[in-house]
């Protein structure tokens, strides 16, 4: 059962969102945040922040065979663990915002000094820390950071945020915020996918998506819409990255779609993706992509005059090989099909 929450610690995590997190990002935005890369000098590459530090810290230790903690009984938190340098590779991605004080990240084989009030994406594929204080250093004594979490792990459907405090050697972590509308999620989500792939324009649109990210976020907080939970508790999964994954590739189809593709939209591994989309479906991903495919296609050819080579580019393949593709599930071409389909009309 989900524990009811203190209403003066909900309350100072929604300043901290709308006095910090909001107030900064406004100000800042991108020329307040960073983005971590497998190595240093890529990271260093993008153009750093004026008061952020990166500097050489190689792992000591060496990858574990041990399995990432576990959000339920199918979803794995993490792919890849190296437990003598607290660092993994986690299944999705992460942003941070730093409250207060100077917070220190390992990651990959560089260490990041990150000061308040900026913000720091961990890619899904770059090692970045586990657990434990986020202080390096010899001399910690007289140190401490207050770090704010956004991530959505797959499989949830939800937004979680959470502020973990770190004083000299000490760590604790505050309760999680679990956001499950739908219009929050979806901004989140276009956040995360924009700052993984920064396609053109991404400058542009990652303002804009994390900023009505926020203020949704909020709404939900300030109207109780949320689930609050300790980061011991499981979290009900929503829909399933397999339920996400066809979204996507229904709303995608004159794009290339590839199992490559949609695993890494749900953070799955390809492997684990296309076992999980057979076993929920009953379908291998693809005869369910060219069943989709071919179902758009009869609708474009009954439903206007498009062209063959047209319809082939709305449903995402070649000519040649969608009039192959058309004929193998129907035995009659595209042509014929359209023919048939309009003096059915002129019948009527």
């Amino acid at each position: 059962m989900i524990k009811q929450p203190e209403k003066s610690a909900d309350e100072s995590f929604i300043r901290i969102i709308e006095e910090k997190v909001l107030f900064w990002w406004k100000r800042y935005g991108l020329d307040h945040l960073a983005v971590t890369e497998p190595t240093l000098a890529a990271f260093k590459q993008q153009g750093l922040p004026e008061q952020l530090r990166a500097t050489v810290k190689k792992r000591v230790g060496r990858k574990s065979k041990v399995h990432g903690e576990r959000y339920s009984n199918n979803i794995r938190a993490y792919r890849e663990i190296w437990q003598k340098d607290n660092q993994a590779i986690y299944n999705y991605p992460t942003l941070v915002f730093i409250v207060d004080g100077k917070a220190d990240f390992h990651v990959a084989d560089y260490l990041i000094e990150c000061p308040a009030n900026h913000f720091l994406f961990f890619r899904d594929n770059v090692p970045r820390p586990t657990a434990g204080a986020h202080l390096e250093g010899d001399d910690i004594s007289r140190r401490h950071c207050d770090v704010l979490w956004f991530f959505a792990p797959p499989g949830f459907n939800s937004v979680i945020s959470y502020v973990c405090y770190s004083n000299d050697s000490e760590h604790r972590s505050g309760g999680y915020h679990v956001v499950q509308q739908r219009n929050a999620v979806q901004a989140f989500e276009i956040f995360i996918e924009e700052m993984q792939e920064q396609r053109p324009d991404w400058q542009h649109t990652v303002p804009s998506s994390f900023q009505t990210f926020l203020y949704l976020f909020l709404r939900e907080l300030k109207e109780g819409r949320f689930l609050n939970t300790t980061p011991s508790q499981e979290i009900a999964p929503g829909e399933s990255s397999i339920e996400r994954a066809k979204a996507y590739i229904e709303a995608h189809l004159h794009q290339p779609l590839t199992s490559e593709l949609l695993s890494g939209k749900v953070y799955m591994s390809r492997k684990s993706f296309t076992d999980h989309f057979k076993r929920e479906s009953g379908q291998t991903f693809h005869e369910f992509l060219t069943e989709k495919r071919m179902e758009r296609a009869q609708y474009l050819l009954s439903a206007g005059n498009w062209s063959i080579n047209c319809v082939a580019e709305r449903v995402g393949l070649k000519p040649t090989r969608f009039c192959a593709q058309f004929k193998a599930c129907f035995h009659i071409t595209p042509s014929e099909f359209r023919r048939q389909r309009l003096k059915l009309t002129q019948k009527r």
